[in-house]
């Protein structure tokens, strides 16, 4: 048998695993990474308790000694961007679901979209009382980062939704593979718009960093397999969908021989509005992110083409057991969550959002 196998009794000298030294140390697995290779932002007192459990293990050969808890006395702060609309409610509800199936409390809250000052104060706050585990959507920020460290270093699993952020070692990333999302919906959108004309692409704010990976994604597809479309300069309209409608109204204006676009944020009944009032409602291809009870009524009136989606069911689910799971000794799922490509004909009676 593999020393290394999670079913098998440790030896006198060995090299304990990452994950026993986490279980007898009481820290995640990250926290003990940080501290086997010398990294900093791990306080003092953690770093001997994560020492003294890797000698014992070593020295001893014995498995960890957990203290047995009741999976049901975990409370899991969930922290969100951005205030309710169609895909955030969806995507609560799925929390709450996921919550209660795993038999766990949920304290979940809307952080203002974009707002560093607002985010970094409920993430110090959930560090201040030792949350049993933080699920939050990162703002790419330096402050951002850091006070998702210093819940790191306390020993408080943390997972990334929907958005990762670099030089942090999470206990896991829940969400697509933005760039490879964005690559398929500007895949699409050359294909629906016979590779010629000009498009254009809308996205919600940098901040965030997989809009960025999904700007990015789409605009090297376009440009490298469809050279001879025009892309247009990016549109940022915060997921606002008056900001989207007057964008859009003003794009037309413009283009009046606009040929496509992709959304890869929120708000697009701003631009089904201003499509439907120019008389261009499936005359422009358009691609969209998220299937919400409006885009799901779109695609079925033709507006929109077609909607590249992620399970908020499934990611939900795995954020949370990643949570569970790590207190119960297990390591997380890896993966991203699939990208799913809908159109009008194969929607199915469950995505309804509901």
């Amino acid at each position: 048998m593999n020393k290394n196998d999670a079913s098998g009794p440790s030896s006198v000298g060995a090299k304990p695993r990452i994950v026993d030294i986490a279980l007898q140390a009481g820290v995640s697995t990250a926290t003990v990474d940080r501290v086997l290779n010398g990294r900093p932002g791990v306080k003092g007192k953690t770093v001997s308790k994560v020492r003294d459990a890797a000698e014992w293990l070593a020295k001893s050969g014995g498995r960890p000694t957990v203290v047995a808890s009741s999976l049901k006395a975990l409370t899991i702060d969930i922290l969100l961007a951005g205030g309710p609309g169609f895909a955030n409610e969806i995507l609560m509800r799925e929390f709450h679901r996921a919550s209660r199936l795993a038999g766990v409390k949920l304290n979940a809250r809307f952080a203002p979209r974009a707002n560093v000052a607002a985010l970094k104060e409920a993430l110090e706050e959930c560090a201040a009382r030792r949350s049993d585990g933080v699920i939050v959507q990162p703002i790419e920020h330096r402050l951002i980062r850091d006070a998702v460290l210093d819940i790191v270093s306390r020993g408080v699993p943390v997972v990334c939704a929907l958005t990762t952020l670099p030089g942090v070692d999470s206990l896991a990333y829940c969400g697509l593979d933005n760039r490879a999302a964005g690559r398929a919906g500007a895949l699409l959108l050359g294909h629906l718009c016979a590779r010629r004309g000009k498009v254009a692409v809308f996205m919600s704010d940098m901040l965030y960093r997989s809009h960025e990976e999904r700007e990015s994604g789409a605009r090297s597809v376009l440009r490298t397999d469809f050279p001879q479309i025009e892309v247009l300069p990016s549109i940022n309209t915060r997921d606002n969908p008056d900001t989207c409608y007057l964008e859009t109204h003003e794009l037309l204006k413009r283009h009046p021989d606009l040929a496509g676009m992709i959304n890869l944020g929120g708000g697009n009944r701003g631009i089904e509005k201003a499509l439907l009032e120019a008389g261009k409602g499936g005359d422009v291809a358009y691609v969209a992110f998220n299937l919400t009870p409006l885009t799901r009524k779109a695609l079925l009136d033709g507006t929109i083409d077609a909607v590249v989606h992620q399970d908020m069911g499934r990611l939900s689910r795995r954020a949370v057991d990643a949570i569970v799971g790590h207190h119960a000794g297990q390591p997380p799922e890896s993966g991203y969550i699939p990208a799913e490509i809908i159109m009008r004909e194969n929607i199915r009676d469950t995505d309804r959002g509901e």
